[in-house]
């Protein structure tokens, strides 16, 4: 059975919980991690939203979106933030690469996956949302008003590399916080420092009802042996020494990650009796987002 407990979405009990990874550079694996973990889930069953507001629009292009070259008339998460479409409008479903080619028969559909496309465009949010006071609840908004009860098990959101008004707006939304980082002690530096960041911003609206918390350490690139980086064992050791259960089974580097993201396919198609995946499934029950596989 599933255990863990979920933050409240104080601004909207309805809407399931909503995750979102965090860091204060790019190159961390938030968008790997997040793309692939929302795979696993829907093809356990689970019905997952992915909202990519990413400015590079990354996990749009692993689902055989590009970002960067959109037709005319696609609506993307930037007409969201605007309020000149919905939710359900930008929604379009998770694909997997089965052939060569652009075209929609070039991929396949994952069930019970839907994702709203990312758009370069978000690279103006943070200016776009300053010019109107209630701008930084735009998301808060549209999952209240948008979202019905039972639709979804779970929202995920993957946020930009920086703590700007954009990342700010996706927080007040969010309520599982994720802090993603390298072992290294940089890195272990700014997890501190953005946990810290994130009850500030939690405090400082409270009276709005957000609700964000870091729930979870996810740590990529880590090492599993001295003979790979003795220096980053210890790294990853004082991590779990600081965060305890918090932290969650890590990726290891490998060519298999960047080769899924190049050739469209998820780990779970392009490599699926993986470490990789393995370790994905497992942060999922961690998370409480799908039942262990030895579950009664």
């Amino acid at each position: 059975m599933l255990t863990t407990d979920f933050i409240p979405r104080l601004y909207a009990p309805h809407v399931p919980p909503v995750y979102i990874p965090i860091n204060r550079a790019g190159s961390v694996g938030k968008t790997t991690y997040g793309w692939n973990a929302c795979v696993q889930a829907a093809l356990k069953g689970k019905r997952v939203l992915y909202i990519d507001t990413d400015l590079q629009s990354d996990a749009s292009f692993y689902s055989g979106y590009d970002g960067d070259q959109l037709p005319p008339n696609v609506v993307t998460v930037h007409d969201v933030m605007l309020g000149r479409h919905t939710l359900k409008e930008a929604m379009v479903p998770g694909r997997t690469r089965i052939a060569p080619g652009d075209e929609d028969e070039a991929f396949q559909i994952i069930p019970n996956l839907y994702l709203v496309r990312g758009d370069e465009k978000m690279s103006a949010a943070d200016k776009e949302l300053a010019q109107d006071d209630k701008g930084v609840f735009w998301l808060q908004v549209a999952l209240a008003k948008q979202i019905e009860e039972g639709e979804f098990d779970f929202i995920w959101i993957d946020p930009p590399a920086s703590l700007g008004t954009l990342t700010i707006s996706l927080l007040l939304a969010a309520t599982e916080v994720i802090c993603c980082i390298k072992p290294g002690r940089k890195e272990l530096r700014g997890a501190t420092a953005l946990i810290r960041r994130v009850e500030e911003i939690r405090d400082e609206y409270e009276y709005f009802n957000a609700n964000p918390h870091v729930r979870w350490v996810f740590i990529n690139e880590g090492k599993r042996a001295e003979s790979q980086g003795k220096f980053y064992l210890k790294r990853q050791n004082e991590a779990r020494e600081v965060y305890g259960d918090m932290v969650l089974p890590m990726l290891t580097s490998s060519t298999a990650v960047a080769e899924s993201l190049d050739a469209q396919e998820p780990l779970a198609y392009w490599v699926p009796d993986s470490q990789h995946r393995l370790a994905i499934d497992a942060s999922l029950e961690q998370m409480g987002l799908v039942e262990s596989a030895d579950a009664a």
